[in-house]
């Protein structure tokens, strides 16, 4: 249903996203929130089936010098069969934590209460639609002691009745960094957690580690999608 403008009487999200993550908003767009009021209106969610998770997670050789790799050779098989130890267990952690269904829930709560619109349980008679697509999300380390985070690069939609307008659409990519204290790690670690501290711990750690990280990714998503619906419904 078409609308005017109207003053929001909700305060607008914090601005400033935590430190902890990165969070990249595309400047294209499809906004038409201007001229739809959901407010008392049924709004139903769905999430397309995600890919499966990427282990984006690197080590190195150094083999600069004969000498080097000599002495790093040892280390370096070490390092390797770790490196593949921890790839394995992330991987098993992901498949238990359902990392895109966090995401979902997440920011389907926060669109319900900022726009004030029903929950509709049923997709197909639902008065709006939000939609997730997920193109790709996973584990990223730059090398065996650079930070671990998870990453996910998104599209959020919002639908009239039976898909037939686009009300507002984002793509979005999310880069949240983990840690120590998602893992139960000491916080003299530092602000991040490396692959080579996530080698001590078990499988049940990790996916402990991996729901706090989840959750924390699913909040920035739902932050931003908060601040931009803002910015699109009530902005100048």
């Amino acid at each position: 249903m078409k609308k005017k403008k109207r003053k929001a009487n909700i305060p607008p999200a914090c601005a400033a996203a935590l430190l902890s993550a990165i969070i990249l908003v595309s400047c294209t767009t499809i906004n038409r929130l201007g001229e739809f009021d959901l407010q008392g209106h049924t709004l139903a969610v769905q999430m397309r089936l995600p890919p499966e998770p990427e282990m984006d997670v690197h080590y190195y050789f150094d083999f600069s010098t004969p000498f080097t790799a000599v002495l790093s050779v040892g280390g370096n098989i070490a390092k390797a069969a770790n490196a593949e130890r921890v790839q394995t267990l992330m991987r098993q952690a992901l498949q238990v934590v359902d990392v895109p269904g966090m995401v979902r829930d997440e920011s389907y709560t926060t669109c319900l209460s900022f726009l004030e619109a029903q929950e509709g349980k049923d997709t197909d008679t639902a008065d709006y639609l939000l939609d997730f697509n997920v193109h790709k999300w996973g584990v990223h380390a730059s090398s065996w002691t650079s930070a671990v985070s998870l990453r996910m690069k998104l599209t959020a939609s919002i639908f009239s009745s039976g898909e037939k307008t686009i009300v507002w659409r984002r793509d979005i990519e999310v880069d949240q960094t983990a840690t120590p204290a998602m893992f139960g790690l000491s916080s003299t670690l530092g602000t991040f957690v490396t692959s080579a501290a996530l080698a001590s711990l078990s499988e049940e750690d990790l996916q402990n580690g991996f729901d706090q990280l989840a959750r924390d990714t699913a909040l920035e998503i739902s932050r931003t999608l908060q601040n931009d619906l803002y910015e699109a419904r009530y902005g100048d």
